[in-house]
């Protein structure tokens, strides 16, 4: 499948070398967590949710009524479902299934949806409800779990897009958000994995839809599925490990980022991210220049589905309803507008083909004028007297926040995959770079033969590791054969890696 592209395969620089191993820990290696799990029985006991959950599956993604604008009710649960029950095997036989080949798993898992309380990322900070489901393992990795937040990658922003739906309709994405959680879950961890606000009472006055890339939007909604988690079960520790994969590396980063600002369940202790998007937004501007513009087309990448998406959702969340349409051409303003609305992300050719190849074909000569060339950022800066420049110059370097204060010292663990041709080596290495500016505490860890999706499955036991070594206890797995050394690409540029 494809996902969120800002380079083509041509592109990329293949990391794959004589000498470089795929496995990162010791064939001997024991984790003792998990061996206190076998020899118990389990690591911890049952874990059970803290309020009735015999609402209808309808109710988690309706209308929540009225919302409190009251800080402290932000992860409030306000409806929350039964769903079926998971299988040791039938985790075991999905991963399996999808790619991965690391140790059994130890657990199944209750499973639930909820909604909960959260903000959107605008100027009023507007209460809104996300939908999420949570995995409850029945076989607990430790007698205190952490909090995990998985967050997924990119699905489109449709309502019936929703990851916790997991609509048949998707199977690639839904593949990746099953190489994404169920191996930790399978592994004794509780971990939420939310949609995102906007997909629950899609459509509804003051609920845009999701906001993509914009980093408040999704670390908000993120952070507060942490707070949700706990408090379905309190018995959880109240320290969070955030994991991600391609977009949703970037929205976990983002989280990170913000948490200090915001606010968590707890103390994040841990951020693990694959092949994360980390990049500036300002390439979705840059990008609606012709001449670069034109070695992405539709047919074959996915960066003109990600600059609508990235311009349209943004407009609507900051500057209202109905300002999204006004970024695009008029005759295309109501597709791209239903576009966004009805479909997913394995509809993106589909849906946009028809009306155009590239991104520039989409939008409004007047936008492209005003914000690309100085998006690209050699071309100029924005003129003093456009104001619309200015404001999407604003948001598109303010996209990729810094990592400052505790973030800077939280361990993060980056897994990338060197035959990756959806995050080229030269974009990752944007995201390694910026992460360095802020002098981040980064590990990585590189599968020379493993593309952008398979990483996850060929990491999903080292990162499941490397949580119960900043979690519980638990010694660090031995570092990865192949590590940062082994991008040896230069970051892209222009635009700046700002």
């Amino acid at each position: 499948m494809k996902h969120p592209s800002f380079l083509l395969g041509a592109l990329a620089v293949s990391l794959a070398s004589a000498g470089l191993v795929a496995s990162c820990v010791p064939d001997n290696f024991v984790d003792p967590v998990l061996k206190l799990q076998a020899d118990s029985g389990g690591g911890g006991a049952q874990l059970t949710p803290s309020v009735g959950c015999s609402d209808t599956v309808d109710s988690i993604y309706g209308d929540p009524g009225p919302l409190s604008a009251d800080p402290a009710t932000r992860g409030n649960i306000i409806k929350c479902t039964k769903d079926p029950d998971l299988t040791k095997e039938a985790i075991q036989a999905k991963v399996t299934e999808i790619g991965y080949a690391g140790k059994p798993m130890t657990s199944g898992a209750k499973v639930y949806r909820v909604s909960y309380r959260t903000e959107r990322g605008d100027a009023a900070s507007t209460p809104a409800v996300s939908s999420a489901i949570v995995y409850l393992p029945d076989t607990p990795r430790a007698e205190k779990l952490p909090v995990v937040v998985a967050a997924r990658g990119s699905r489109g922003q449709g309502p019936q897009c929703a990851v916790s739906k997991f609509d048949p309709s998707q199977p690639g994405i839904n593949a990746d958000a099953y190489r994404l959680v169920y191996p930790l879950v399978g592994q004794g961890y509780a971990v939420i994995l939310s949609d995102l606000a906007g997909y629950a009472n899609f459509g509804a006055p003051n609920n845009p839809p999701s906001a993509y890339a914009q980093a408040t939007d999704v670390a908000r909604s993120t952070l507060d599925s942490g707070r949700a988690l706990k408090k379905l079960v309190p018995a959880l520790d109240e320290r969070v490990v955030l994991v991600g994969h391609s977009q949703g590396g970037f929205t976990a980063l983002a989280s990170l980022a913000t948490a200090e600002a915001y606010g968590t369940a707890g103390p994040i202790i841990g951020t693990a991210v694959y092949a994360p998007l980390w990049l500036s937004q300002r390439v979705a501007g840059a990008l609606l220049i012709p001449s670069l513009g034109n070695q992405f087309p539709i047919d074959t990448s996915a960066v003109p589905a990600v600059s609508v998406l990235y311009h349209y959702t943004e407009a609507e969340l900051l500057d209202g309803p109905g300002e999204g349409k006004k970024l695009f051409k008029a005759d295309k303003a109501d597709a791209i507008e239903a576009y966004v609305k009805t479909s997913c992300w394995e509809q993106n050719r589909e849906k946009l083909e028809p009306l155009g190849k590239f991104a520039f074909d989409y939008f409004d000569q007047a936008f492209i004028d005003s914000v690309s060339k100085p998006a690209l950022g050699t071309l100029g800066p924005c003129p003093a007297a456009d104001a619309l420049c200015q404001k999407w110059l604003a948001r598109y370097t303010g996209d990729r926040p810094h990592l400052t204060g505790a973030a800077k010292t939280t361990p993060i663990l980056i897994a990338y995959g060197g035959a990756d041709t959806t995050l080229a080596p030269t974009f990752f290495k944007c995201g390694l770079d910026r992460l360095g500016d802020d002098g981040a505490n980064v590990s990585v860890c590189v599968d020379p033969a493993k593309g952008h999706s398979d990483i996850v499955s060929s990491k999903a036991e080292y990162v499941a590791d490397w949580i119960a070594s900043v979690a519980l206890g638990a010694p660090a797995p031995a570092p990865c054969a192949a590590g940062a050394e082994a991008v040896t690409a230069s970051c892209f540029t222009p635009p700046p890696n700002d």
